[in-house]
């Protein structure tokens, strides 16, 4: 396809017989209009305010648009756009669509299975991938062990631990070593936690989250930073981590005694905030702390 950029209005000027074939139109039929027309009322696109944009600057471009062939049908067009310059300034446009769409329904189809097998998954009562437990079973769990420390007066701690920059991992050496490391650092946190009443769960993508009434509150920044040295230890090679040149974790303890009258999701929520700053504050480290019911203190 090629546009005047000389006109107010960029008509097309030419069609070779594909774009006709794509588009159901005969050149007849579109040229001397704006090839805006194949979004009918379809407006509203992200990708058309990128078009406008790309288009204003006088710079090449390339979107993926939704449009609509003569009977009305849709269909996925992938345009590059690209000026072509004549005396200093732009005199057409030139665009190459392609008819993408069975291409996005097959990434569609892939996302709903990827979606399916997610929350297939997270009903499980253990991670296949780092053999902790799943998430809905740490909630679980969680909801049962407090229930048993209110009743047995005994004090509850919860940990929550994060790989550090584990985004630019992935960006550096991919999903499958970043699996690899999903499981070595399972396994290092995993074997802090020894007594047979403590839990370990795969809490998110790269966090692990855990709970046990065993350990001393006076213990609870040493026993964290334990695990976030056993982490460490495993030497394993992070270049672009600005933390430190293997892989580490931050790390967030929080102790609950049995009598407070916080709800679990506010626990939580407390717990994943001193997460947070523990990154903030440079990773590597623990923040610890001891609940207390934000409600109850202001009474």
């Amino acid at each position: 396809m090629v546009a005047d950029a000389r006109e107010s209005d960029v008509p097309i000027v030419y069609v070779n017989p594909a774009f006709e074939q794509m588009t159901g139109y005969s050149a007849d039929e579109i040229l001397g209009k704006n090839c805006r027309f194949l979004q009918g009322e379809d407006r509203r696109q992200r990708s058309i305010s990128e078009l406008r944009a790309a288009i204003a600057d006088g710079q090449a471009c390339e979107v993926l648009l939704r449009n609509y062939r003569k009977d009305g049908t849709l269909f996925w067009n992938q345009l590059h756009l690209q000026p072509l310059m004549e005396k200093e300034r732009i005199a057409w446009w030139i665009g190459i669509a392609r008819d993408v769409g069975a291409l996005h329904e097959l990434k569609d189809r892939l996302r709903n299975r990827q979606r399916a097998l997610s929350e297939a998954r997270s009903k499980t009562p253990d991670d296949r991938l780092t053999g902790l437990h799943s998430r809905v079973f740490f909630d679980e769990a969680l909801i049962r062990e407090w229930h048993l420390c209110v009743r047995e007066a005994r004090t509850l701690n919860l940990f929550l631990f994060d790989i550090d920059h584990f985004d630019r991992y992935l960006e550096t050496f991919g999903r499958r070593a970043g699996d690899s490391i999903l499981r070595q650092v399972a396994r290092a946190v995993r074997a802090g936690f020894q007594r047979s009443s403590d839990f370990c769960s795969r809490y998110d993508e790269q966090r692990f989250g855990c709970f046990a009434s065993s350990t001393k509150e006076a213990q609870l920044e040493d026993f964290s930073a334990g695990i976030c040295e056993r982490v460490k230890a495993l030497c394993i090679h992070h270049p672009h981590s600005p933390t430190s040149r293997f892989i580490t974790v931050s790390g967030a303890a929080l102790s609950v005694s049995p009598d407070s009258s916080g709800s679990l999701e506010q626990i939580l929520e407390r717990l994943e905030s001193q997460l947070e700053q523990a990154f903030v504050d440079g990773g590597d480290r623990v923040v610890t702390g001891r609940f207390e019911d934000p409600d109850a203190a202001g009474e």
